[in-house]
């Protein structure tokens, strides 16, 4: 299990596979194993991934009131310097999907592509859910990923502070979408949160490298509901644009 150091936190990560680096990025409250230890193994066999537990999640350290974006940021080029990378092909779910997207923006060229499972673009009128309502609703799949290393109510912080930051998140400027360089894959579940759904096809619109499944069935996590399906078109996506760009450098 590596690790490394980012401000002044040990953040864990696992490296799975060989052949073009792929930095997998978490949701809210998940871990790297939890979230893509499976699509790795299926795609191992030509793809290095990098599966980092992000700050405050899983084995990694935590401080808490820093679990926004811009800090995520800071963790993850840290990452790929520990590495060696220059880039990577980027492949993310939720809130990771936030991350790599706003990392892509204000970073550009880190990303030889994205791949974005149920990303959200930003929704000023949408409602953050409370407490009580997490405390009700909240898969116990990931409640638990946390108890050993931060305590049994870890997750519902985590949540809390991650809510508190999206409520103040502003809408994705679609210009600035629209000039990222690198190719885009779009994954969504036709059962997700149709705002989401309505906001993949937007972003496909508008950038002329994207390219959006909805994969029929599936909920929020449509990597969970449909794995093999899932794995198979990230694959694809990979290998073709690895054989029109090339890797990651080093």
């Amino acid at each position: 299990m590596p690790t490394y150091e980012s401000d002044g936190l040990r953040l864990h990560y696992d490296v799975v596979g060989s052949g073009p680096p792929v930095l997998g990025v978490h949701g809210a409250t998940g871990t790297g194993s939890f979230e893509w230890a499976a699509l790795a193994g299926e795609l191992g066999d030509r793809y290095r991934f990098l599966i980092p537990d992000l700050r405050g999640h899983g084995r990694s350290d935590h401080r808490a009131g820093q679990i926004g974006i811009e800090h995520v940021h800071d963790d993850l080029l840290a990452l790929l310097a520990r590495e060696g990378l220059a880039e990577a092909h980027l492949l993310a779910f939720s809130f990771g999907a936030e991350v790599a997207l706003d990392l892509e923006l204000r970073y550009p060229g880190t990303s030889s592509s994205l791949v974005l499972v149920s990303p959200g673009l930003g929704d000023p009128k949408s409602s953050v859910p409370t407490r009580a309502q997490l405390e009700a609703g909240w898969p116990r799949s990931l409640r638990r990923l946390h108890i050993e290393r931060h305590g049994e109510g870890h997750w519902l912080e985590l949540m809390v502070e991650v809510c508190d930051h999206a409520a103040r998140r502003p809408k994705a400027d679609l210009e600035a979408l629209a000039a990222i360089a690198c190719p885009i894959l779009l994954i969504v579940g036709s059962k997700d949160d149709p705002r989401r759904v309505r906001q993949a096809r937007l972003f496909e619109e508008v950038h002329d490298r994207c390219r959006l499944i909805v994969v029929d069935g599936a909920r929020h996590a449509a990597h969970k509901d449909r794995p093999l399906e899932v794995a198979a078109a990230v694959g694809t996506f990979l290998d073709e644009v690895t054989t029109t760009s090339g890797p990651g450098r080093a």
